[in-house]
């Protein structure tokens, strides 16, 4: 068989001689080891060189021949890739959590198909990312909901110089803007999401969503709407829906720590007297650390954003999932809920006021695990 596969190979595949050079240097490594082995053995014979180069010319033919379908089929990029889009990782240990194509309910009328690709969730948070693809292919160029005309492709991971218009102009496609994003409410508890989009080709495009959610039981109803939008569109009436529901269960493992102010029972002031931070709790799993900063306002703080900071001052890493403030009907006391990058939880923390008008970053606070 193998002489027959050469022979058929060697007819419709020219093998390049700086290949052929490889191949002879990689029989004589081969034939040096087995004479090392037949040192230490009692039996046993050289394996034909023959043989030898005829496989490894099949192997090269083979991957010259299948190389298209089988080792340039690209994965498309899921919930790890676009995590670490913002400067975070997403550990081993949540990329294991991930789910992979849940099965779904579909209901719409589009000229797209959105299929959810990938899913994972915490007890504060929820990811996901849907493929959209035309269904009547290489006639539309897909961009994301958001996107304009002179924004370059190249913000989708396009390699060109070319803005969207441009670049659809050139190819005779008509732009199409997509989206898929949560369902906003109290069925989940979502009440603002984060996304991006990635190109895969010119008609399919992946789209990522991440919020922090309310609803923190472990098992889940999700359900998202995929949004089309053709040039013509001229109100809400004349944008396609896709209704998508699937399962998700909360598969992570989670612990809460208390942070406290130093040396001060009541709480500590920052950010010109306008803030008095009172504790910090932090529940992490395997996704990243929730920290729900709970405050108290003293003045005018509308403008005053808080992080979390290593005993340094180093900021923590911020995950593209976000956050939100709450505050109570008193409007006096809050809580500020971030979601970061996972880390091993130290015995102090900082609290970081940021003045985000003036660009007034105010020295951290310093808390304690208690």
């Amino acid at each position: 068989m193998d002489d027959k596969l050469f022979d058929i190979f060697s007819e419709e595949t020219t093998v390049p001689k700086c290949v052929l050079d490889r191949i002879d240097e990689t029989l004589d490594t081969l034939e040096r080891t087995e004479d090392k082995k037949k040192e230490t053995r009692s039996t046993g014979g050289r394996t034909n060189r023959k043989n030898w180069k005829r496989s490894l010319v099949l192997s090269f033919a083979a991957v010259m021949a299948f190389g298209a379908t089988v080792f340039a089929a690209e994965k498309y990029m899921g919930i790890s890739s676009f995590f670490s889009n913002g400067g975070a990782r997403l550990s081993k240990e949540a990329q294991a959590l991930i789910e992979n194509e849940p099965v779904q309910q579909e209901d719409g009328d589009s000229i797209l198909t959105f299929t959810v690709k990938e899913a994972l969730c915490d007890k504060n948070s929820v990811q996901i990312v849907v493929e959209a693809a035309a269904k009547e292919r290489g006639k539309y160029f897909l961009v994301g909901e958001d996107s304009s005309y002179d924004d370059p492709v190249s913000n989708l991971g396009i390699d060109s110089n070319q803005t969207i218009e441009e670049y659809a102009g050139e190819k005779g496609l008509t732009v199409v803007r997509v989206n898929a994003h949560f369902e906003f409410g109290e069925k989940l508890g979502i009440s603002s999401a984060s996304g991006d989009f990635r190109s895969q080709e010119d008609d399919v495009l992946m789209i990522y969503s991440s919020a922090v959610k309310g609803n923190q039981s472990s098992n889940l109803t999700v359900s998202c709407v995929g949004v089309a939008m053709l040039p013509d569109a001229k109100s809400v009436d004349d944008v396609m829906r896709t209704n998508i529901t699937f399962q998700l269960e909360d598969k992570s493992q989670k612990r809460t720590v208390t942070y406290v102010p130093k040396n001060a029972e009541d709480g500590i002031i920052t950010a010109d007297g306008k803030v008095k931070i009172l504790s910090v709790e932090v529940e992490e799993s395997e996704i990243g650390e929730y920290a729900a900063i709970h405050y108290m306002v003293l003045g005018d703080a509308s403008n005053i954003a808080l992080d979390v900071t290593e005993a340094n001052g180093n900021l923590w890493n911020m995950t593209s999932v976000g956050g939100s403030a709450e505050t109570t009907q008193n409007t006096k006391e809050g809580v500020w809920k971030i979601m970061y990058e996972k880390t091993d939880l130290p015995d102090e923390i900082g609290i970081r006021a940021y003045d985000y008008e003036n660009s007034i970053a105010y020295e951290p606070v310093m808390l304690q695990m208690s």
